[in-house]
């Protein structure tokens, strides 16, 4: 359960980091309001922070699988939204590199 909870609040805090940073390419609206943006970074690097924490009693306070666990949910977070909004056709090696993020994120679950 805590697992879902940290997984949630990342996929939050990648969907609105990645807005920060790449909305000024889909729409003025990030151009003039990017101090909106701006005010954004707090509460997600409080969210950022809260689901670290989780993640470390979920990996019994080991940092490293935290780490790599955060890193391939971010790949897989960038890849979907760049495909949704760019539409960006994905080679056979970012596939490659995506299934092995997830198989990262699986093999960070499963051995302990």
């Amino acid at each position: 359960m805590k697992l879902l909870l940290a997984l949630s609040i990342l996929i939050f805090v990648y969907i609105i980091g990645w807005h920060q940073l790449y909305g000024q390419f889909i729409s003025d609206f990030y151009k003039k309001y990017q101090w909106y943006l701006i005010f954004l970074s707090v509460p997600n690097t409080i969210l950022s922070i809260y689901a670290a924490k989780i993640l470390a009693e979920v990996f019994e306070g080991k940092i490293w699988p935290n780490r790599i666990f955060t890193f391939s949910i971010g790949i897989i977070m960038f890849t979907v939204l760049t495909q949704i909004y760019f539409n960006e056709r994905l080679s056979s090696k970012t596939v490659t590199l995506i299934g092995l993020s997830l198989l990262i994120v699986v093999l960070q679950v499963i051995w302990k």
